[in-house]
């Protein structure tokens, strides 16, 4: 039986594995309206309120999805080949600076927010102390977003100069690392599940090549 705590497999049970606590404990928001993440403050604060549940599992997925891609981005450098392991341990610093970020905005997710939904569904009013910490969460957030895109980008070059990992990743890697930026760059928003789409597949990948 294969060692789980062998790199190259342990590496792929974190990466692999943050994928499918992001798609458990974050798909269910999928059932309520996306408003609830990017619509106008009332509404989204209304529809909070109302999905409570929701709102905390879907955060605690992306925090739980984002330490297990850290750590495993962290054990893959030995993995993708002598010459792209520096570049491959740059994208996980890369990346946890774009992590430690996105837990910020998490963190105020689920601290505050819920609170502040629950007086603005009961008297519509909105504690004043929320504006600029919901300002601050889009701040980190916009953050996470470019600082992760560009992990993936270095994740892909790394894993395309070390050559021990199929080429076809490396290049969905980039592909995908470009796509987030692209796309919040062009539509001003950008769904943070796509941050997590590289490093699944990498998963994946690397728990069928050590069997």
């Amino acid at each position: 039986m294969a060692d789980p705590f062998e790199g190259a497999r342990f590496a792929g049970l974190l990466l692999a594995g943050s994928g499918l606590v992001g798609a458990l404990l974050v798909g269910p928001s999928a059932f309520v309206s996306p408003a609830i993440w990017s619509g106008p403050e009332d509404v989204a604060l209304r529809l909070i309120a109302r999905h409570r549940l929701i709102w905390r599992t879907a955060n605690v997925g992306f925090a739980l999805a984002t330490v297990m891609t850290a750590a495993g981005l962290f054990v893959l450098p030995g993995e993708v080949g002598e010459r792209g392991a520096s570049l491959a341990l740059a994208a996980a610093v890369t990346f946890a600076l774009a992590g430690t970020l996105w837990l910020i905005t998490l963190s105020i997710r689920l601290a505050v927010t819920p609170g502040v939904a629950s007086g603005f569904a009961s008297d519509g009013t909105v504690d004043p102390v929320f504006p600029p910490l919901a300002r601050l969460g889009g701040a980190t957030y916009v953050a996470f977003i470019f600082i992760g895109g560009a992990a993936m980008v270095t994740l892909g070059a790394a894993i395309l100069i070390g050559g021990s990992i199929t080429a076809l990743v490396g290049w969905a890697s980039v592909a995908i690392g470009l796509l987030i930026v692209g796309g919040y760059l062009v539509f001003g928003d950008m769904l943070p599940a796509f941050v997590y789409f590289p490093t699944t597949i990498l998963g994946i990948a690397l728990l069928f090549a050590t069997g």
